[in-house]
């Protein structure tokens, strides 16, 4: 089998993101690897962080697909290890999306799902409800109680304190006034996490970690201000009792998180497949937390299609402990949209808070590729 073709498609979503932060559309690319034997892998090429779906297209045709056309597209490593020495040419999410798109292809080559590729660990696993940034904690109430109501055993607030990445004076007090409420609606038996997004400064994040850990709250998500700032991380988890999750947009992939665990800087190693080298790259990533005895936990992968690349992530490893379901809803609305446009076949969660395994070859869910072509902004190739 041999790569004849990469290209990616760039698809106008329209106002798919509302709410604080959220854009009001963005161009979604679909990457296509196609071979001379009819079988194609694909990934998605989307918004998070740094470059846009065009310019990450781009650089793919121009650097990747030469090293890719008239090749085996099986030796996915050595295609990983070629990508992550190219850092002065291409970002770190090209790695992400051509790899998962090369596993795609691999699992539909083999006639199994990626995750069984891999190795599979479980076949089904819980999975939390994560918010968007609300306008006041009632908010964030309403949305714990409507998930709950339907099976979810987890929720996770991305608090108000957030409003300060766009202008908004926040006080730390009002995230401890906030998880409080979510607590007592409810109840004790809700796993509830905190992800304050480099929100605090130090003594802020004393503050808040001091009084969630004292609500019982599972964990306490990338609090300092500064995503590298092992120093106070390692302080920060002298300070307390609850398990702390850094490492979500460090940047170096697996080569960076040694310094973090010889510092014992986090509870857990924290990553997805866009920003994190792909499925091969978190691979790397759970077996290292795992060598030391840590969870991985994997990470909302900005697309719905990369989103299942994640969830075979985490039904391969057996050091993960739920998946994640981003939500980004104005207030009152409760669609899972985010975590499924563009799949033909959604993913689901069940009346007792599960996601299950896919069953279909590669990454399990087919593209709804009439939605896609709806809209078609350019072809890159």
């Amino acid at each position: 089998m041999k790569v004849t073709n990469v290209s990616v498609l760039i698809h106008n979503r329209p106002a798919p993101l509302r709410g604080v932060g959220a854009p009001g559309m963005f161009q979604l690319g679909v990457l296509s690897i196609e071979t001379d034997e009819g079988l194609v892998g694909n990934s998605f090429v989307s918004a998070g962080p740094g470059k846009g779906a065009v310019q990450l297209a781009e650089q793919i045709v121009q650097f990747v697909k030469p090293m890719l056309m008239g090749q085996d597209p099986l030796q996915i490593t050595r295609y990983w290890n070629n990508m992550t020495k190219m850092s002065r040419s291409i970002d770190t999410v090209v790695v992400g999306v051509v790899d998962v798109a090369l596993w795609d292809l691999a699992g539909k080559a083999a006639g199994l799902p990626v995750h069984k590729l891999l190795g599979s660990f479980r076949e089904k696993m819980p999975a939390y409800l994560s918010s968007w940034i609300h306008e006041e904690p009632q908010d964030y109430v309403d949305e714990a109680l409507h998930y709950q109501s339907l099976g979810y055993t987890g929720y996770k607030l991305h608090p108000l304190t957030q409003r300060r990445n766009f202008g908004e004076q926040v006080a730390a007090q009002i995230d401890v006034e906030t998880c409080a409420a979510v607590r007592d609606a409810v109840g004790p038996h809700m796993d509830l996490m905190l992800d304050s997004a480099w929100a605090y400064d130090y003594r802020e994040a004393i503050k808040v970690g001091l009084a969630i850990q004292d609500m019982d709250y599972l964990w306490y998500e990338d609090p300092l201000r500064h995503a590298d700032d092992i120093y106070n991380y390692a302080k920060l988890r002298e300070k307390l009792h609850i398990p702390i999750l850094a490492t979500e947009i460090t940047e170096g992939g697996v080569f960076a998180y040694p310094s973090w665990l010889a510092q014992r800087a986090t509870d857990a190693l924290r990553g997805d497949p866009v920003i994190k080298g792909g499925i091969t790259g978190m691979m790397k990533i759970a077996h290292l937390a795992e060598s030391y005895r840590l969870n991985c936990e994997v990470h909302d992968s900005y697309s719905s299609l990369m989103n299942v690349a994640a969830l075979n992530i985490a039904l391969a490893i057996s050091n993960t402990t739920s998946f994640e379901v981003l939500t980004i809803n104005p207030k009152g609305e409760y669609s899972l949209d985010h975590t499924n446009y563009g799949l033909a076949d959604p993913i689901e969660v069940d009346r007792e808070g599960n996601v299950h395994a896919p069953v279909k070859p590669g990454l399990g869910h087919d593209i709804d590729w009439d939605l896609i072509r709806s809209d078609v902004e350019a072809t890159v190739e």
